[in-house]
């Protein structure tokens, strides 16, 4: 479905200004919806002029009260003589009430509010209900819909939505979780049943009606902050461990000075709670791979003093090369007692392990210049503990194989990552490949430990060749996209609208 800013741009006159003023009213207009116990629609001019069809450009359904419609609205077109309460709105820039036929049957009752911009009514949002019940109406439901005229002024004046009001969409609590209508000192004129019910949990247990905001555990800095800025404000606040609160603060505005405020709460007790066990278990598995992490490097020291007493220079390079591979494993917990999510950017592995090979196996004697290309995005632990191996063992070949008799060489790690998977390239500058040499008849211990990884625990696959037009090696590794499962992907999807 399309977006309200690819309607209006289709079929309306508005700029992006002005679109993106009706984002902000759609962006928070769940409320009104629910302080009217109605439907609301917004309609904008396909055309200048006066008797201009109008494109429905978005629709709100109410959480307080049943909804008119079951189908979707948003794109229709309107003739005037459809919605004449809406274009005498848009004319005259006032708020108008009417009934107006959906049905051979049907009525409803619409109130068209315009929608001021800058001194110009550039939409009409439409309050569509059946007929009011008979039935006296609550004081909880007399409330919410005086709170909703307030708010249809607003509108009517320019002065709602407020600025930035879009940053708090994804906190904002709503109606049915607790509603307080405060006056311009800061007393209580109302509060909902389940406001009153939260303010016994923050400790206040007296009247709540005539109490003043910051007396009931709330605090006063919202409720000034309202005031002095004109707009919205959302605050969070604890009482110890035991109970927290989310209020949000809309103040009425009468030319541009507040004459009260409506205060949404919302108890989020139970979700701070599990925030705080989150934290609690991130830091645990920080500090596993922390000491993790310690342990390889206690093992390591511990095999290069087995080596020192070693008299077989064969052993003591198989112990040099077992110090490399768990060092390459305690670079992965390293990283990953830095971070809090199991996942890993690959090229933040990479450089360490480049370190390490060149700190065991390169000299001035014989230099070799290690590059870093590309990226690979970011990975699960499993996966980036195998590619650690991989990548070193690679490394480790290439700076022991690729350059006998030369004086210096170059090797190259280069990473990409698409829809097919992952792409790992190791090359060098060396000397090259004997003719008849193949990956599977190789019985070396390093080209092994890659094959079994690779294979067997990413399932993907290996293939050493020549380089093209040059002298020297390349060792291709690549991961089929199913086995990096992990944030990377879904950062990826693209984002609707």
């Amino acid at each position: 479905m399309a977006t309200l800013a690819e309607l209006a741009r289709r079929h309306s006159i508005l700029d992006e200004e002005r679109i993106a003023h009706l984002q902000g009213l759609t962006g928070c207009w769940g409320l009104l919806a629910d302080l009217s116990f109605a439907d609301l629609v917004l309609y904008a001019p396909t055309a200048d002029g006066p008797g201009a069809p109008m494109v429905l450009l978005g629709h709100v359904r109410p959480t307080t009260g049943a909804t008119l419609y079951r189908a979707d609205l948003v794109g229709q077109v309107y003739e005037p003589e459809r919605r004449p309460t809406v274009v005498e709105a848009l004319d005259s820039s006032k708020i108008v009430s009417g009934v107006v036929p959906v049905g051979a049957d049907r009525h409803i009752n619409l109130m068209a509010i315009p929608v001021n911009h800058r001194g110009q009514a550039i939409a009409v949002v439409g309050r569509e209900r059946t007929r009011p019940p008979d039935r006296p109406r609550s004081e909880l439901e007399r409330t919410y819909l005086a709170i909703f005229d307030r708010f249809a002024l607003m509108l009517e004046q320019g002065e709602f939505p407020y600025p930035d009001e879009d940053r708090f969409r994804h906190r904002t609590p709503r109606v049915g979780d607790g509603l307080l209508l405060v006056d311009r000192a800061g007393r209580i004129e109302f509060a909902s049943p389940n406001a009153v019910s939260l303010l016994h949990r923050l400790g206040w247990h007296r009247g709540v009606v005539g109490a003043r905001v910051e007396e009931t555990g709330l605090g006063s800095t919202m409720l000034r902050a309202a005031f002095a800025r004109c707009s919205s404000v959302i605050d969070e606040m604890e009482s110890g461990n035991e109970v927290a609160v989310i209020s949000h603060c809309y103040p009425f505005l009468e030319g541009g000075q507040p004459s009260g405020a409506a205060v949404l709460l919302r108890d989020v007790t139970e979700l701070r709670r599990r925030d705080r066990q989150l934290v609690s278990k991130d830091a645990t598995i920080r500090e596993i791979h922390h000491r993790v992490k310690n342990n390889l490097q206690t093992i390591s020291s511990l095999l290069r003093l087995q080596g020192r007493r070693l008299g077989s220079e064969e052993a003591r390079d198989a112990l040099e090369e077992s110090v490399r591979r768990i060092a390459a494993i305690a670079v992965v917990h390293e990283t990953l007692a830095q971070g809090t999510d199991g996942e890993v950017a690959f090229d933040q592995i990479v450089r360490p392990l480049v370190d390490v090979v060149e700190e065991g196996l390169s000299s001035p004697l014989r230099p070799v210049e290690f590059v870093v290309e590309g990226d690979a995005g970011v990975l699960p632990a499993r996966v980036t503990t195998t590619l650690a191996v991989v990548v070193t063992e690679l490394l480790q070949n290439a700076v022991e194989h690729a350059f006998h008799g030369r004086k210096a060489g170059r090797v190259s790690v280069v990473l990409g990552r698409g829809s097919h998977g992952l792409l790992v390239e190791v090359a060098d500058d060396g000397t090259g490949l004997p003719e008849d040499f193949t990956v599977g008849d190789c019985a070396g211990l390093g080209l092994t430990i890659v094959r079994t990884f690779v294979e067997g625990e990413l399932g993907g696959s290996i293939a050493l060749r020549p380089v093209s037009g040059a002298s020297g090696t390349v060792a291709e590794v690549r991961v089929p996209a199913e086995a990096l499962v992990g944030a990377w992907e879904e950062a990826q999807e693209p984002v609707a609208g």
